[in-house]
């Protein structure tokens, strides 16, 4: 199921998490995308942010951010970085209400993933292994066949 599964990622501005996780999930053998509920569309991911994903096989060299409203079809399953981001897609897009989930509770865990913009390599290396780790939990959950939400 990991690899028939299309996931949308979704943060503020798509140039740091959503595409490292997009980058992330990809490279254990996932369909995805990214989009942010506030992105300048056209922008690269952050330099970091592509230095950052290489440690697990994710490439960013040819992400360009797009904002929630340019996504066309309908993902099978929408995963924000924070609560708020979650209300945004939700208040958005409020037929996707139903398969839109903060990352960390889709995984049996809780909090915000922490937008590391503006901030050293290390940083950003911290929120790709958080990314990383949260990715290999629902790698897990949807191999077995579960439901998103149990």
């Amino acid at each position: 199921m990991v690899g028939t599964t299309q996931i949308l990622f979704v943060c503020t501005g798509n140039t740091c998490r959503s595409p490292m996780a997009e980058a992330l999930w990809r490279a254990l053998g996932g369909r995805a995308e990214s989009a942010g509920v506030s992105a300048w569309s056209g922008q690269p991911a952050a330099q970091n942010a592509v230095l950052a994903v290489q440690r697990w096989g994710g490439s960013l060299g040819h992400h360009r951010a797009r904002d929630l409203n340019e996504v066309t079809g309908v993902p099978d399953m929408v995963l924000t970085m924070t609560r708020s981001q979650r209300d945004r897609v939700i208040e958005q897009r409020p037929d996707w209400a139903n398969r839109t989930y903060l990352l960390t509770e889709m995984v049996g865990e809780s909090g915000d993933i922490s937008d590391p913009i503006g901030q050293d390599l290390p940083a950003y290396e911290a929120v790709a292994g958080q990314l990383h780790h949260l990715l290999s939990k629902l790698q897990e959950k949807l191999s077995e066949g579960l439901e998103p939400h149990s």
